[in-house]
This record gives structure tokens, sequence and C-alpha cells, in this order.
């Protein structure tokens, strides 16, 4: 199954300094950008987090975590949901 890093900016409160959060996800199907922001969004309504920036969700390829996690720092700051497939 392939396996995705989802990379969003939160805060927890406001005036507080976005910081990015990650977690993977693995899934035997192909994960389209609303399906992305589904699973941010559930995840953070149970962590009581709020989503930075403008909302969008950017597909940033794939690579070994490492990469992933290296071209997530390259988004646009604006940006709020990044995402890319982990090769293990």
């Amino acid at each position: 199954m392939p396996k995705y890093l989802i990379s969003y900016r939160k805060t927890e409160g406001t005036g507080q300094k976005p910081e990015w959060t990650s977690f993977t996800t693995t899934s035997d199907t192909s994960l389209e950008a609303h399906a992305i922001r589904e699973r941010v969004e559930r995840r953070m309504s149970v962590l009581g987090e709020k989503l930075w920036g403008n909302g969008e969700v950017v597909w940033i390829g794939q690579g070994r975590l490492d990469d992933v996690l290296y071209r997530r720092e390259e988004a646009v700051p604006e940006t709020s949901i990044v995402y890319g497939l982990v090769e293990e």
C-alpha cells in the first residue's frame, strides 16, 4: 500500500506563529486533495488545532521521507497543507 506524508500548518491560538505538523497514512488508492483536506480537518478537530494559511492543498511529489520533508519547507508561506508519497 502507498504511504503518504501529510503536513499542515497549524496554530493553537490567535497570534501564535504557525508551525508544521505531520502524520503518515497508508491507502490502497490514490489520495486526492479533497480527501487529504478531510483527514486534516478530522485530526485538527480532535486535537483542537486551527489551520493556518489560505487553505490550499499542494502535492509535493514522492521520494524518501527526508526529501519530502525538505520539499515541504519550500512551499509558499501561505500554503496550508502539503502531501507527498513516501518511498520506503
